[in-house]
């Protein structure tokens, strides 16, 4: 690069036809100049002879005209020559300006090319190294070490980092990213190398290494230097990190592999609830496998028909009715049997199948009503809704699409978010919860309390109900910390107007506890477990003729 940058044009050189047509002119120039001279010669003496016959008068004209001829001849060379000059010195001149903009054309595709340079191996966000040179340095090293070398490939990426963006915006988030790449290029010096592969994932190359022991200790103090609170936009945000480690030669051999084995390591530490390093191992292998293998399955299941609703239902305390029930999806795979859906569910959310089952939900529990609501017109079925479908975009209009393609009464269905769905982005979630209001639909937020948001927001959500996580119903009694919570939370959201559903009853002590200190309705083993619809109408049967 620095060669090409440095070089220069040579100066043109005459070619040899050139010199030879230069040198036909010039014999032409001299031909006619003796011609010319010898005639003025020959005729003047002939002119001069004739007219003065006097030899003092004619040694006087004879030097009077060559006085005369000398000086015309030097006019006429000084013409040619002053001209020739001229035409030497303005090709000279065009050419080197012709010289000169031949070079700052040059120049400028000199400097083309390292911008070019630039934008195939460099991030133009933070400058650092981009994936192409990534790959390209770890597969020099790898051909050059082979065994003799260790690589550490840490693989992270910043947490909650599309809250950030969607609160902030963009331009706030491509500040962190800078700031982050600023502070942690501070701690990392050659040959090891930062690089960033998009989005807010970066990797960190280290190269050398000779202790292992004390690998991790130095990544865990690089990630120290960055997890701190960061202002952006006037707001105080603690930023922290999940990342991935893959090691050369043993987790792979080649960069594509420990890109993926680190890349599986960071997803286990976001599932692990975040801020943490984990080091890739075999059994994260398996785990991929199998979740690689599902992912496929998964792709046929509503083609398949492997999908079925179970619903459990939501006693009211007042009468002991059956108010309603909750549709909860079940996955009954042909070879394997039942797959829980802590299996499926949030692979479906992280490959984009959630929009496909979250239809699917919505048309089976909509066909199913028509018994439902036979037996109670307050009757309503409660779906869940995952938080990936809340906050997307196209969410209320592809919704819109299925109410009309498959006939469903808004009215008889009450919707459930968690918590964790819509405190990402509160703004965004009351505009999405408000378009689903008025759709006709009723909003229960679901897992109530097990954020520490929950009382701050609920007077901004517009819901109706709220259903009291299982983790404060298991074990409680009474002047414990959880009953005084649990009748805090009553007390409080009934003084918002919002009934109330106690979820996890597992036994008559609950059932009874719940009941005493008003709340609304309530579900759970108790009263029944999630069941086909066929079974669950036989027990409302049962049920109300006890």
């Amino acid at each position: 690069m620095e060669d090409q940058k440095n070089k220069q044009f040579s100066k043109p050189k005459f070619k040899e036809r050139d010199v030879l047509n230069a040198t036909n002119a010039t014999t032409k120039i001299i031909v006619f100049y003796l011609i010319l001279g010898f005639s003025w010669i020959l005729l003047s003496d002939f002119v001069i002879s004739r007219i003065f016959n006097d030899p003092e008068t004619l040694k006087l004209v004879q030097s009077a005209k060559g006085v005369f001829y000398v000086g015309f001849t030097a006019i006429i060379f000084y013409y040619i020559i002053h001209r020739k000059i001229d035409m030497y010195v303005m090709t000279i001149s065009d050419l080197n300006k012709a010289y000169i903009e031949l070079d700052q054309g040059h120049q400028k595709s000199l400097s083309l090319e390292g911008k070019l340079f630039d934008l195939a191996f460099y991030d133009p966000l933070t400058g650092l190294p981009n994936k192409t040179l990534l790959e390209e340095t770890i597969n020099n090293y790898i051909k050059n070490k082979k065994e003799n070398g260790i690589i550490g490939f840490v693989y992270f990426d910043i947490d909650e980092f599309r809250n950030i963006n969607e609160v902030k915006g963009h331009s706030v988030g491509d500040m962190l990213i800078q700031q982050v790449a600023k502070l942690l290029s501070e701690k990392v010096h050659k040959p090891n190398m930062l690089a960033r592969m998009g989005g807010d994932e970066f990797v960190l190359a280290l190269f050398d290494i000779e202790e292992l022991e004390k690998f991790m200790p130095t990544v865990e103090d690089m990630f120290n230097h960055i997890r701190k609170s960061f202002i952006l936009d006037e707001d105080d945000f603690f930023i922290t990190y999940s990342a991935g480690v893959a090691l050369y030669p043993d987790h792979g051999t080649d960069y594509i592999t420990l890109l993926r084995h680190s890349d599986a390591a960071m997803s286990i530490a976001k599932s692990k609830g975040r801020d943490q390093i984990v080091i890739f191992d075999d059994e994260m292998v398996t785990l991929i496998k199998q979740q690689t293998e599902i992912l496929n399955q998964l792709r046929q299941a509503i083609h398949n028909n492997e999908f079925m609703l179970h619903y459990q239902p939501i006693i009211r305390l007042k009468d002991n009715s059956i108010d309603g029930t909750e549709a909860l999806i079940r996955w009954v795979h042909p070879v394997k049997g039942f797959i829980p859906p802590l299996e499926f569910i949030s692979l479906s959310e992280k490959n984009g199948f959630i929009k496909d089952i979250t239809e699917w939900v919505f048309k089976e529990a909509a066909d199913h009503f028509k018994e439902w609501g036979a037996k109670n017109k307050k009757f309503k079925v409660s779906i869940n809704l995952s938080a990936v479908m809340l906050m997307n975009d196209k969410f209320i209009t592809n919704l819109i699409k299925w109410i009309e393609e498959h006939q469903i009464d808004c009215t008889k269905f009450n919707l459930e978010i968690t918590e964790t769905a819509i405190i990402s982005d509160i703004q965004k979630s009351v505009h999405v919860l408000n378009s689903l209001k008025r759709l006709g639909f009723t909003i229960a937020l679901d897992d109530f309390g097990t954020g520490y948001s929950s009382l701050t927001y609920l007077q901004k959500l517009p819901i109706d109900t709220i259903k009291i996580d299982r983790s404060f119903i298991s074990n409680i009694k009474e002047d414990t910390e959880e009953f005084y919570v649990l009748k805090y939370m009553i007390d409080l959201a009934h003084h918002l107007k919002l009934t109330v559903v106690a979820e996890g009853i597992e036994t008559l002590e609950q059932a009874e506890m719940v009941k005493k200190y008003n709340v609304d309705f309530a579900q759970g083993y108790y009263y029944c477990k999630p069941m086909p619809q066929e079974r669950v109408l036989e027990y409302i049967k049962a049920y109300h003729q006890k």
